[in-house]
């Protein structure tokens, strides 16, 4: 439910320091910083509510096939529980990888590949 909804700030792996985004050697003020931080959060917001609402899409066309009653059926709950414990376990191993690959790009590089100040 709506409780289980963690903040953005509970995926400290989506987000980024804004000198490591944009190279050691970039300069933005603080009223840009602020910007760009806000229109990102925004952004995660946005992708975060997307991939709810096609959980529940997925999940929902998956599982609910009988419609004779005003109730779901216990094998319909239990599918939509697997659907969602099933999908929540590959978005956590994808933005572990995403985090891993992350963290190796600006390990070996000390910046993003292209970005100013990096080798």
């Amino acid at each position: 439910g709506p409780s289980s909804i963690r903040p953005l700030n509970a995926f400290p792996h989506a987000t980024m320091n804004m000198q490591q985004m944009m190279g050691k050697d970039a300069a933005l003020t603080k009223k840009d910083q602020k910007e760009l931080e806000s229109m990102m959060n925004d952004m995660m917001f946005k992708e975060m509510q997307d991939m709810y609402i096609n959980l529940v899409d997925r999940c929902f066309n998956k599982c609910v096939n009988n419609f004779r009653s005003r109730k779901m059926l216990s094998t319909e709950k239990d599918c939509i529980s697997n659907c969602v414990a099933k999908s929540i376990a590959h978005n956590k191993r994808v933005q572990m990888r995403f985090a891993e690959q992350n963290q190796m790009m600006m390990g070996g590089q000390g910046g993003m590949p292209g970005a100013p100040g990096s080798t």
